[in-house]
């Protein structure tokens, strides 16, 4: 249901996905573009997925002979650095959404009014990161290679829509500044990909910020840069895997995003004062001794494990355990969660939420 009180723009949008989502006969053919060679004279490419729905008359995308006329329900349906060029001299009224992993974008178009490059309405609504959004934008990124599949893609649009609706219809949080939250949703995305060889810039790409105000954020809302806070979380969850499973330092430091085990050893030693190995053997050596019985081989199914977010192991022969994320990271008791097999390991601080 929604939320009274909502902004003048943000409730139109609202209106506009409760007659999409609650009428979802009206919805046809999704339809996909692609990536050029060349990108024409007027074409849009962003590194973001879009997704542009017809609500009036008839759409088209000039770079596909068969998107030439795209008619009322019809979607389209544009992945990241994939291209589109908007066409037609026919009376069209558009939504366009972009998926940012920070805001989602809404823009309605009306080309009896305005040109199809000038929206006639426009807001960009903050959101976290959400796992089951992302899945949904994956997934339709690889079905876009088997667009015949209308029967699978179909709902995972609907389904989608179903997600952007909860966004619209939830009123802006007016006591939290953009930027903080823009803070919390980078945080939360390296925490979930801190196994990928992340830097300043490609992080800064990939919420469509330039890396020099990616900076200006952590400095603005963290307690530590960029750099120092991606290591944190890095040796954080490297010492979480040396107390729970077997592996040698070469594989730790792989999970953790480190391809250079030795320069991934003089980091752990920097920050706890000892080398990864006298740490797992203190570590798992005190585990024997307290519960007698050694620990689970990493080949266990990681998604039935939890551990406590905030938890302490003191003993006479293993260093104190405490994981507490700074800059107001998630807080509650996270899981240590896997995909069928563990290539990566994820810690999340809150069960899985969805908008």
């Amino acid at each position: 249901m929604k939320e009274p009180g909502l902004p003048a723009d943000q409730q139109f949008f609202a209106d506009l996905f409760s007659g999409l989502v609650l009428n979802p006969q009206r919805l046809g053919h999704v339809w996909f573009a692609t990536q050029p060679a060349t990108l024409p004279t007027g074409s849009l490419c962003i590194d973001l997925p879009r997704l542009d729905i017809v609500l009036r008359g008839e759409y088209s995308n000039q770079l596909q002979k068969q998107q030439h006329n795209l008619a009322e329900g019809d979607m389209l349906f544009i992945p990241a650095k994939a291209a589109n060029l908007p066409g037609g001299d026919k009376p069209v009224m558009l939504l366009s959404l972009v998926f940012s992993p920070a805001w989602l974008g809404l823009s309605f178009y009306d080309n009896r009014t305005a040109s199809l490059l000038r929206p006639v309405r426009r807001i960009e609504l903050p959101h976290p990161q959400r796992g089951e959004g992302e899945a949904m934008l994956t997934a339709l990124t690889h079905l876009s290679r088997s667009p015949q599949a209308q029967d699978i893609i179909q709902p995972l649009v609907l389904s989608l829509l179903h997600l952007c609706r909860s966004v619209v219809n939830t009123r802006p949080d007016t006591e939290r500044p953009r930027a903080e939250f823009l803070y919390h949703s980078m945080c939360n995305w390296i925490q979930d990909n801190y196994a990928q060889p992340l830097t300043r810039e490609s992080v800064a790409q990939f919420f469509n910020i330039t890396p020099n105000h990616l900076s200006k954020v952590f400095a603005q809302h963290g307690t530590m840069g960029f750099v120092e806070y991606l290591r944190w979380v890095r040796m954080a969850k490297a010492r979480i895997i040396l107390q729970k499973y077997h592996l040698s330092i070469s594989e730790v430091a792989q999970r953790c995003g480190y391809h250079d085990s030795d320069y991934f050893c003089r980091l752990f030693r920097r920050q706890f004062g000892l080398t990864p190995g006298e740490y797992s053997a203190r570590f798992q050596g005190a585990a024997s001794l307290l519960y007698g019985e050694s620990l689970q081989p990493m080949s266990v199914c990681l998604a039935q494990l939890t551990i406590p977010w905030k938890s302490t192991i003191t003993t006479d022969s293993s260093p104190t355990t405490q994981a507490s994320w700074p800059g107001g990271m998630r807080d509650s008791s996270p899981g240590l969660q896997s995909n069928s097999l563990p290539s990566s390991i994820f810690i999340r601080s809150t069960p899985e939420t969805w908008y």
